[in-house]
């Protein structure tokens, strides 16, 4: 068995990370990569926190236990979401993929604003109030410094063409590893269902597998 493909999702609050993260595997399992899993970092995050501590902190994240769900998870493709994905170094020297989701903070907050009223039931003045003493602190001091990491730079979420780009490196990556062995179904229904044709989008996605998204730290892809 070729060993799995880690794709590690991050960026801000209500960056985009659960959109980029749905839109790439929805398309590798159009290309008959069936195996892909996805670990949301919210569901690592620990029960107690020291008094003085950040709730939306790296110290709120469970990395260990999330490192050794990585480790087991038998999927070709394991996509981690969370707004630390790539801050913590032995997490992130495992990714092959790194993204990071960029959105101006003014989107960012208006989303949470209605993802924390319909989902979880806050009030307005609450989210507010939880933005300022946490949220926007742990991106300034912790969250936005993380884009120095990322292979990619997603400016526009998951806008169509930077998912066909990462979605058909990683492809070509698991075909290579496979010997061959993967059919190449990405041509199969591409033009009659109006996606790019691998023809077109083949230059962009080759010079990105070519890097193997390794060894980034000092240039990363801006897609926009």
């Amino acid at each position: 068995m070729p060993p799995k493909t880690i794709v590690l999702i991050g960026g801000g609050q209500a960056a985009g990370k659960r959109t980029v993260a749905d839109a790439l595997s929805y398309r590798l399992k159009e290309w008959k990569v069936l195996n892909v899993s996805i670990l949301n970092m919210n569901d690592f995050q620990k029960e107690e926190i020291p008094p003085e501590g950040n709730p939306e902190g790296p110290e709120a994240y469970d990395f260990e236990s999330l490192i050794n769900r990585v480790l087991q998870a038998s999927s070709d493709v394991v996509i981690v979401r969370g707004t630390y994905a790539l801050y913590n170094r032995r997490l992130r020297d495992m990714g092959v993929v790194k993204i990071y989701i960029y959105e101006d903070d003014d989107t960012r907050l208006s989303r949470r604003i209605k993802r924390d009223l319909k989902e979880r039931s806050m009030a307005l003045q609450e989210v507010l109030d939880s933005y300022l003493a946490y949220g926007r602190p742990a991106m300034e001091k912790y969250i936005q410094g993380t884009r120095e990491h990322a292979d990619v730079v997603l400016m526009r979420g998951a806008e169509f063409q930077g998912m066909e780009i990462i979605a058909g490196a990683i492809y070509d990556r698991l075909s290579n590893m496979s010997h061959g062995s993967m059919t190449d179904s990405r041509s199969t229904d591409l033009s009659s269902s109006g996606f790019l044709t691998p023809t077109a989008i083949s230059s962009s996605y080759h010079s990105l597998l070519e890097t193997e998204f390794e060894h980034q730290t000092e240039n990363f892809y801006e897609i926009s």
